[in-house]
């Protein structure tokens, strides 16, 4: 990341407060939460459920970029309702929204281009978009059903079992790994 960029400079300048927290921060704090085992590789797909809720789905994109979506079907379509992709800054433990996508309304929009900020009111509407829908994910429920490995869990391959309470079914390849480590 280029930190000579000015827009990215005045946007982390704008959502610091007084006592060195952030919106960013605070983001990657809650994302952490829901998504611990995609910003620690540990997957690479993650479906969660909640009773009365759509289904919500985080991928990891790139290293450092992930979507958060939810999605239903229409017509045999998959229908992002919404979807964002988000900056993951892992070092100074941040997240940027960079993109917001709403398809039932025919909304795209992006505050990036790469890791480049480019409109910064947009920015900032779409990181307290992803600050009140992280809390309401949290607030709802969701539970992990459904993943796949990343390749750095290269011992084991295809998808990951959960119980009916969320709890990763481990294969025995894995605990056994661990076990010796």
């Amino acid at each position: 990341m280029d930190n000579s960029n000015p827009k990215l400079n005045k946007l982390e300048h704008q959502e610091s407060s007084a006592d060195g927290s952030n919106l960013l921060h605070e983001n990657y704090l809650k994302l952490q939460k829901v998504a611990k085992d995609i910003l620690s590789d540990r997957y690479y797909y993650l479906k969660l459920k909640a009773p009365g809720f759509m289904d919500l789905v985080i991928e990891k994109i790139w290293d450092n970029r992930i979507s958060l979506s939810h999605y239903y079907q229409q017509n045999g379509d998959l229908m992002a309702d919404p979807d964002m992709e988000i900056i993951v800054d892992h070092d100074s433990e941040m997240v940027k929204a960079a993109t917001f996508k709403q398809d039932n309304l025919g909304i795209y929009q992006s505050a990036y281009q790469g890791d480049v900020l480019v409109d910064d009111k947009l920015v900032k509407e779409l990181n307290d978009f992803l600050s009140q829908w992280l809390t309401n994910i949290m607030e709802q429920g969701h539970i992990p059903y459904s993943a796949y490995y990343s390749s750095e869990m290269s011992l084991v391959e295809g998808d990951v079992s959960f119980d009916e309470e969320g709890n990763e079914i481990v294969p025995d390849t894995i605990e056994s790994d661990e076990m010796e480590i």
